[in-house]
């Protein structure tokens, strides 16, 4: 910032103090709005006149693949979803004499920003415009949270940017963009009880199905609930979803996660998962399918026996599941093919009549499952 801007922004932070305390005076806005505000006030004015003209550090930054995807999807899915809240959510203007066109400016600078974030080149530009909404309404929510998630991916230090975060979550607390964005540094930092809570407080509010999609598509869940509570599924023989604070959805993410880590009980943490689903949802076709192939995986007769009874039931309970479907036909290969292409036949005519989609990797299990099995042979 230069000098000329910095004197204005501190002039205007003195007259919002004062006017704060006039408003509270005069019962315009309560006691709890007041002491956020003022405090909010108070930091920003305290680090101009601390440090005017240091220039921002560069700090490394460990990147891992998961946040850079986020990024993206983050990205491609904020025009649909309408993460960003309205500006006038949080916000204080220094005095009533706030204009409308003011306002416009606001408005007009948080689209230009949003337009600019599928360009990485860009993303400086579009911090400059987050900073000149700050200048203006310095508790804006939207910009305090997206300038600290560009900050973030540009290399600056998680410790300097999960406060940012925090303090959002103070003047909102149901904005699920700053939630996640917090709950996203957390985990990179491997600060996964912290994590949880930001997942715990994201369930209790109402989330878009474009988010839910991006938080299943990414693992976010899955990993910090898994990481989180890993101790106490293999410290206990059976735990249970209660036991672990965990949903039917959490909890099949978590068992995803840990099958793909380097844990050394990652199967059997896996199963205790299925197992604990089981016990709410006897019928639930996923944990069904996959904890038949773990028990078939053992390489043990009386283990695979078990797999295969499972999946029988599981395809009496669901009959039209692909998943279901698939993991019979495939346990069932070698030992009874005609069944196996039996159920493959079901799975081909369901898709043929508009079923549920599959994913890339069901499609291809499909076709080598098919293949192996020659049934039109």
């Amino acid at each position: 910032m230069k000098n000329g801007k910095l004197e204005k922004e501190k002039e205007f932070l003195l007259k919002s103090l004062e006017d704060l305390d006039l408003e509270l005076k005069n019962g315009e806005i309560s006691s709890d709005h007041h002491k956020v505000l003022t405090l909010k006030y108070s930091k920003r004015l305290a680090r101009l006149e601390a440090e005017p003209d240091k220039k921002e550090s560069k700090t490394g930054l460990k990147r891992n693949r998961k946040t850079w995807l986020w990024i993206l999807f983050l990205i491609s899915v904020a025009t649909l979803a309408g993460f960003a809240i309205s500006i006038s959510s949080g916000e204080r203007t220094s005095s009533d004499s706030l204009t409308g066109s003011i306002r416009q400016s606001t408005v007009t600078k948080l689209s230009q920003a949003q337009q600019l974030f599928g360009d990485q080149n860009r993303w400086e530009e579009a911090i400059e415009l987050y900073e000149e909404v700050l200048d203006q309404q310095p508790s804006n929510t939207e910009a305090l949270t997206y300038r600290a998630w560009l900050l973030y991916r540009l290399g600056r230090a998680s410790n300097e940017l999960i406060p940012v975060w925090n303090e959002v979550l103070l003047i909102q607390p149901d904005f699920p963009d700053a939630i996640v964005f917090l709950a996203i540094a957390l985990s990179d930092e491997s600060r996964y009880p912290e994590a949880l809570k930001q997942l715990q407080n994201l369930e209790k509010i109402e989330v878009s199905d474009d988010l839910q999609s991006v938080l299943l598509a990414q693992g976010l869940r899955g990993e910090i609930y898994a990481e989180a509570k890993y101790q106490d599924i293999i410290g206990s023989s059976s735990p249970s979803l209660q036991d672990l604070e965990m949903t039917v959805t959490s909890a099949l993410e978590s068992a995803n996660y840990l099958l793909q880590s380097e844990k050394p009980q990652r199967s059997v943490s896996a199963i205790k998962l299925f197992r604990a689903i089981l016990e709410v949802d006897p019928s639930n076709p996923k944990a069904l399918s996959r904890e038949s192939i773990l028990l078939a995986q053992t390489g043990d007769p009386v283990l695979y026996e078990r797999a295969l009874s499972q999946m029988d039931t599981a395809v009496q309970e669901n009959p039209l599941d692909i998943e279901v479907l698939i993991t019979r036909a495939t346990l069932n290969a070698d030992i009874n093919p005609v069944l196996s292409c039996e159920d493959l036949e079901k799975v081909n005519n369901s898709l043929l009549t508009g079923g549920s989609p599959v994913s890339p990797q069901a499609e291809s299990q499909i076709e080598v499952l098919a293949a192996y099995l020659d049934c039109d042979g």
